[in-house]
């Protein structure tokens, strides 16, 4: 009975390493790609986002001028939000 874990055990992590080897080349981020996200971009070198049918597209520039000129506010006068722990 010992013999067939150990068996199995070696078999399992054989097949394991051994597809993982294989299918790494296909989840591996290029290269380039990778040198690219490691390094800050400028604002305006972002695409528009698109906020949907009521604002369209809006350039990142704007986006965050606003966000600077209008910094969230927390709500004062509120009752504290209720969480729920585990259950329905």
């Amino acid at each position: 009975m010992r013999r067939e874990v150990v068996i199995f055990n070696v078999l399992s992590l054989v097949g394991t390493l051994g597809l993982s080897a294989v299918l790494f080349s296909y989840a591996a981020v290029p290269e380039e790609k990778r040198l690219a996200a490691s390094q800050p971009q400028p604002m305006e070198a972002f695409s528009d986002v698109d906020l949907g049918p009521d604002y369209w597209q809006i350039p990142v520039v704007e986006l965050v001028g606003y966000y600077l000129e209008n910094p969230p506010v927390k709500a004062t006068g509120s009752a504290p939000v209720k969480r729920h722990f585990g259950g329905c």
